[in-house]
């Protein structure tokens, strides 16, 4: 079974200042979609952001982003407290989330810094409820308006043959409920310090490697309560995604782990993950996962990606100059999703304008085409690979440069997760030519058989 995807996130589909227009706006996307043969819509987390808007270092794993119930869920009506109640019998994560969101209100420094509050007793919990209940019911019924919000969605998606996929990053940020709530389940000390750090070691271009910061896992924790809290957070996720992508899936096998008191990555040293007993409990919470695997080095990560049969990424942007898999044109295996590039790439007009002038050459000469083609080709190639899912960036499908760019990495700008897909998207000549290449590349909806080809 193969199948073709569109790369958009939520946040970047233009929409009017009414209440649900970002809802409706996503339905009116699922249906441009579906009629250009398209089974599989990736966006990114719709956690909320942290101070530079990226979705990776949320305060929550599970809560959505507040800042997106005007659009999605403005126009439904107040839940009734029944409804409330049976709602969080399945979704217990909201009462921390609301009880965090009630203590920022007051302080919104880190939550290290509350005092008492850092650690508060139950019954100081249920003082807080009760002194705030109006506050408290309404960060409930926020959540509750979000998730039928994106239930509706995930319906129309389905009901047109497309995959929601969504996705999860590794970690969570240390001023995070999670961490206040939970804080066992995270190497953290009484006064809520880091005693190790998350990161990635020295390569080639960071010799200093990459200091991320958030408190790794307690992984023995998590393994005694059979890892509730992760599968919590992939059955939560998958009722809005029913499709996920693991994020930095390497850390699962084996992680960097970095000293509280290092200044940068390279004091780290390889510690072993949870590896098949964290995948163990959650491989049968969601329709489909995905390994991020890019830049994996390691024999345990493969093993385990491999012992799951999960697909790995193939990255185009990455093919040229290197001939082995998965990510050069000739050698793209058939259980990976390939991509033109990701959210932290450039775009592919924008990465073809950046490189030297023998790269372009060489790129155009594989493609067959002249510059102004080249990603249209690329896109085209990408599609008749051997490649079982393929998935393009809408940016690539519109052929635009750098300035449509989602996010640069290590650099803090306001330019980053604030890319907005031009008005009237749907109706760009580009989709002719693609609806076109999905159908000669053999590739088809995901609910049209792709759950019974694979066992779903």
């Amino acid at each position: 079974m193969r199948t073709a995807g569109i790369l958009l996130p939520i946040q970047s589909i233009p929409r009017d200042d009414a209440p649900g227009s970002l809802r409706e706006a996503s339905i009116r996307a699922i249906d441009a979609f579906a009629s250009s043969g398209i089974g599989v819509w990736q966006i990114l987390p719709l956690n909320p952001p942290d101070f530079v808007g990226s979705p990776y270092a949320s305060p929550s794993a599970f809560a959505m982003d507040p800042e997106l119930l005007h659009g999605l869920a403005g126009d439904f009506s107040d839940p009734s407290r029944h409804d409330l109640d049976a709602w969080l019998e399945n979704s217990e994560w909201a009462d921390p989330w609301a009880l965090f969101r009630i203590l920022k209100s007051i302080d919104p420094r880190s939550w290290v810094k509350w005092g008492p509050w850092s650690n508060p007793s139950g019954r100081d919990l249920e003082r807080l409820r009760s002194d705030n209940e109006e506050h408290y019911w309404r960060e409930i019924s926020i959540q509750w308006k979000l998730e039928n919000a994106m239930r509706s969605i995930e319906t129309h998606a389905r009901e047109n043959g497309v995959l929601l996929l969504g996705d999860i990053p590794l970690y969570v940020a240390h001023d995070s409920a999670d961490m206040w709530h939970s804080k066992e389940l995270f190497n953290i000390g009484p006064n809520g310090e880091p005693l190790e750090r998350s990161g990635a070691p020295p390569d080639s271009f960071n010799p200093l490697g990459q200091l991320w910061g958030n408190p790794t896992y307690a992984w023995p924790a998590h393994q005694k309560s059979g890892y509730e809290w992760w599968k919590k957070r992939v059955e939560t996720a998958s009722r809005r995604t029913p499709g996920i992508r693991i994020d930095h899936f390497i850390g699962l096998a084996e992680y960097w782990a970095i000293p509280p008191e290092a200044e940068d990555a390279r004091g780290g040293r390889w510690a072993e993950g949870p590896g098949a007993s964290l995948m163990d409990a959650i491989i049968d919470s969601s329709d489909f996962l995905i390994a991020e695997d890019l830049g994996m080095a390691g024999d345990a990560a493969i093993r385990l990606r491999d012992a799951y049969n999960l697909h790995g990424m193939s990255i185009l942007q990455f093919g040229w100059g290197y001939d082995a898999p998965p990510h050069h044109l000739d050698h793209i295996p058939e259980r990976v999703v390939a991509y033109t590039g990701t959210h932290d790439n450039d775009t592919f007009a924008g990465w073809y304008s950046k490189i030297s002038s023998d790269d372009k050459k060489r790129v155009r000469t594989s493609l067959g085409c002249n510059s102004a083609d080249v990603p249209m080709e690329a896109v085209k190639r990408l599609m008749s690979s051997k490649a079982e899912i393929v998935i393009i960036p809408l940016q690539d499908v519109l052929g635009l440069g750098s300035s449509a760019r989602t996010n640069t990495p290590g650099l803090v700008s306001k330019r980053n997760w604030s890319w907005m897909a031009p008005d009237h998207w749907e109706s760009h000549h580009s989709w002719a030519w693609l609806s076109e290449s999905v159908k000669s590349s053999g590739r088809l909806p995901w609910h049209d058989g792709r759950e019974s080809s694979l066992g779903y």
